[in-house]
């Protein structure tokens, strides 16, 4: 499905992130969660520089435990605690519409875990109320590489945009001469950690 490039544009101040329930008790279940965690936590880092706002969620804190610390998560909205699968509750919904200074955004980044659980049914939900959602590929995962991938086809058949960190963070930045580039290149420095998307070349 061809997707109008008008919207697969990022904009500061008009896009904001969510991060879906990346909690303690995931960490030994989820296929590459260190490397995704890794991959995660630098996107976190280089939005945090850019001022994209932040909005967080907890799948059952608990049972499956708190967001991990390896997140700074300080100046995000919640963490809200919820049971249902899509990060869309009614409380987030209010706050959604005011996130990006005092409006609601127009693009969600989107990371997280499970992703053929709750990652898929907030992007299904979003897409529904219309938002443009970047579903970051190395920044998600599941239990297994097959619900992982799958689930990223399902998103991309919904209209979402299958994207990466760096290409997220280079969406936002824009420019080489833009103000914020210079504080944000040891990030863009440290190298993606391969996550089991593309087959892997020994080349």
């Amino acid at each position: 499905m061809a997707i109008n490039p008008a919207k697969a544009i990022l904009k500061r101040g008009y896009t904001a992130l969510f991060i879906c329930d990346v909690q303690e008790k995931f960490t030994k279940a989820i296929f590459q969660f260190d490397k995704m965690v890794q991959n995660s936590t630098k996107l976190i880092n280089a939005l945090k520089i850019l001022n994209v706002p932040m909005l967080v969620s907890e799948q059952n804190p608990k049972s499956l435990g708190k967001t991990i610390p390896e997140f700074d998560i300080s100046g995000a909205k919640g963490p809200f605690a919820k049971t249902q699968f899509s990060m869309c509750t009614p409380e987030i919904n209010k706050e959604l519409a005011t996130l990006c200074n005092g409006q609601k955004p127009e693009s969600i980044i989107l990371i997280g875990i499970e992703t053929h659980v709750c990652v898929e049914n907030t992007a299904i939900d979003l897409r529904r109320y219309g938002y443009e959602v970047h579903t970051v590929a190395d920044c998600c995962s599941s239990r297994t590489l097959e619900d992982r991938l799958l689930a990223l086809e399902r998103m991309r058949d919904i209209g979402c945009h299958i994207t990466t960190s760096e290409n997220v963070i280079f969406k936002l930045i824009r420019d080489a001469n833009d103000e914020q580039f210079k504080n944000l290149l040891a990030l863009i420095k440290t190298p993606t950690v391969y996550t089991g998307l593309v087959p892997h070349s020994n080349i």
